[in-house]
């Protein structure tokens, strides 16, 4: 009697359990696996057909029609490379896929993991080679044939593992609802065991978010044990194009050669940044990284950057600067004073600051030398209106040059007189002070008809002065007198007879001081007409150096008459003091 009472109890509670695993088997037996069928020739790297076996491992999954799959293996033989197989599919779950190992003569030679989808039609094995990713996840065979297998996998970083959590929810055997912490994502991911066993979606519950709600039937009874396992987020799925729309972060593109990836716009997202133009570089522009010109610009102001011998870009402000402000370059100076400075280095030496060089790149056309020195073959200048083409005003400290070289020429400004250095000295060059023609006159009386004025401070002690005359006389009437001022004071005076046509007069004198303030001319003259012999006069005049003077030439006929005095040239020349040893 107590058998028989302890028979009847457990057998009342194990009553349940049989009635469900009755209605599982009869529902499973109703959903029968739809087989896709594979066909290919394997080979080995030598060409040869592979002979040997095919063993495919899986373990327990459902089909996309609620076929539950049991954890097996199964050994497909390959005769002469031809591979022939039907398996049921497995893309519903991106965590469920075949584990091949292919072996002849008893050994494993290589292995693949297949991802087999619904097909109609017999696929190859390139249809379902798959890459096994981190977390157990398997990429998925691409349309038409071959896999995108080690492509990226997009994340949003919020996704999680949630194992062996006990849903929320009372176990009376009539409760039909239950709750998870958090909604399974994707849905499929949900696996959901019952006192161990894992239960069928759709056949046993549906779930809605993150409520189950089991089948009439299979609702669980008291002491049931139930477990869910699933994911949250998209943490890891199956291979596909960086940016496409499962990426929550991007906006699809077609990526095409050259293309980068990069972060753009007001709210980032991943965007296809096309490839630039030739000779085009890739720069931050402080938000965003565009195409734009191939140039450096962290160096600092006014540096000229160039490349170094390292081949690298580099910049060096003493050897090289612009002042951007003032338009100037310059060349071993970070002041340049001028639109172009120049700055001879410490070791420069005897070396050319500048060349130009001839078209052959050896013959110097021009230079300037380190001391200054120009060299060129030919100086080509033109004087203007307004302008001297060429000046040298001298020195204010000194008279001469201290180390004069044959062919130099310069001006002495203490001396005012230009000077050239031949034959080992020095010499002065005359100085025509006036040589022009002159007026006329028929008066009886001293009439001036020439004049050259001479500067303050012109001459100095030393200095001779000469002075060239050239008459004509008109008519035969009267003879006529010829006078040389010096200021006021006459310093030459000569009469010409009626019958002189022509006269021509030469004064010559030299300047010599006489005191603190005055100097003293002292003239020699000579008057003469053609066939005559020379005559004149001679004195001194006294002058102040530091007053401007005049030498006027003054004319008259001796008597009332038609005659005409013409001075048709005079000239006035100064020799500058000169000491040659």
């Amino acid at each position: 009697m107590v058998m028989f009472q302890f028979l009847t109890r457990h057998f009342v509670r194990a009553l349940p359990l049989v009635v469900f695993f009755s209605l599982a088997a009869s529902q499973a037996l109703q959903a029968q696996p739809v087989l896709t069928r594979i066909q290919d020739v394997v080979y080995l790297a030598d060409g040869k057909r592979f002979n040997g076996l095919a063993i495919i491992d899986w373990r327990s999954f459902s089909t996309n029609n609620g076929a539950i799959i049991g954890q097996n293996s199964k050994v497909v033989r390959i005769t002469d490379g031809i591979l022939q197989a039907q398996l049921a599919p497995t893309t519903n779950s991106n965590t469920t896929y075949y584990s091949v190992k292919f072996s002849s003569g008893g050994r494993v030679l290589f292995s693949e993991i297949w991802a087999v989808p619904p097909s109609s039609s017999v696929l190859k094995l390139a249809d379902i080679r798959a890459v096994l990713l981190p977390g157990g996840f398997v990429s998925a065979p691409t349309a038409g044939g071959g896999n995108s297998g080690g492509g990226l996998i997009g994340e949003n970083g919020t996704g999680a593992f949630v194992d062996l959590e006990t849903p929320v929810g009372l176990i009376n055997g009539s409760n039909l609802v239950f709750t998870l912490a958090a909604s399974p994502e994707p849905g499929n991911s949900l696996e959901l065991f019952r006192n161990g066993l894992r239960l069928s979606p759709s056949v046993d519950y549906t779930i809605s978010s993150n409520t189950i709600t089991f089948v009439t039937g299979a609702q669980p009874q008291i002491g049931d044990v139930l477990r869910a396992t699933y994911r949250t987020g998209v943490f890891g799925t199956a291979p596909h194009n960086l940016l496409s729309s499962l990426h929550s972060d991007t906006v699809p593109e077609t990526v095409q050669r050259g293309d980068l990836i990069s972060g753009q716009g007001s709210t980032p997202r991943w965007m296809r940044l096309p490839l630039g133009q030739t000779n085009r570089c890739l720069v931050s522009n402080g938000q965003d990284a565009v195409w734009n010109t191939c140039l450096f610009t962290g160096f600092s102001a006014g540096s000229v950057p160039f490349i170094n011998t390292s081949g690298l870009l580099a910049e060096d402000l003493a050897s090289f600067f612009w002042d951007a402000t003032n338009r100037r370059l310059g060349l071993g100076t970070t002041l340049p004073s001028a639109n172009l400075t120049l700055r001879a280095g410490t070791g420069q030496g005897s070396t050319d600051l500048t060349r130009w060089l001839a078209s052959n790149g050896s013959t110097i056309l021009a230079s300037v030398g380190s001391t200054g020195t120009i060299l060129a073959s030919r100086f080509v200048a033109a004087s203007t209106s307004t302008t001297a083409a060429y000046n040298d005003p001298g020195s204010a400290t000194s008279s001469d040059p201290s180390n004069p070289v044959t062919g130099d020429f310069w001006y002495n400004r203490p001396q005012r007189a230009r000077k050239t250095f031949e034959a080992n000295q020095i010499h002065s060059l005359p100085m025509v002070l006036c040589s022009v023609g002159g007026g006329s006159t028929s008066s009886t009386t001293n009439v001036q008809i020439g004049s050259c004025g001479i500067p303050a401070e012109f001459f100095d002690s030393g200095d001779r002065i000469e002075i060239s005359l050239n008459f004509e006389h008109s008519g035969s009437a009267s003879g006529f007198t010829v006078e040389v001022f010096i200021g006021s004071t006459s310093v030459f005076n000569r009469s010409f007879a009626n019958t002189d046509s022509l006269a021509f007069v030469k004064a010559s004198g030299g300047y010599f001081p006489t005191g603190a303030s005055f100097g003293t001319y002292s003239f020699g003259t000579a008057g003469s007409v053609p066939g005559s012999a020379f005559s004149g006069l001679s004195g001194n005049v006294t002058i102040t150096p530091t007053a401007a003077a005049t030498i006027s030439f003054r004319a008259r006929l001796n008597s009332a008459s038609s005659d005409t005095v013409f001075l048709r040239n005079y000239t006035v020349v100064r020799y500058p003091a000169q000491f040659n040893p």
